[in-house]
C-alpha cells in the first residue's frame, strides 16, 4: 500500500488515525502499561510503555509479539 496524500478533503480514518496522509501498517497507533488484552482493530500495533515490547492485534482480543 502506498502512503500518500488525501486531496479529497475529508482526511484518511485508517488504522486508528485521523489524517491527511494514511498511517503507516509499521507504525505504533496506540501505546498502554503492560501486556494488551482489550479488543483492538486486526493489524493494530500497541506499545508497552513500561517496556518497549510491540504487540500487534490478530482479530479481537486475539494478541501477539511483534518483535
Amino acid at each position: 500500500m502506498a502512503i500518500v496524500p488525501n486531496k479529497d478533503g475529508q482526511g484518511i480514518k485508517a488504522n486508528g488515525a485521523v489524517g491527511d496522509v494514511d498511517v503507516s501498517y509499521c507504525t505504533p497507533t496506540t501505546f498502554a502499561s503492560g501486556v494488551p488484552s482489550t479488543v483492538g482493530f486486526t493489524g493494530e500495533i500497541r506499545v508497552d510503555s513500561a517496556t518497549g515490547d510491540y504487540f500487534r492485534n490478530l482479530g479481537g482480543t486475539k494478541w501477539a509479539d511483534a518483535k
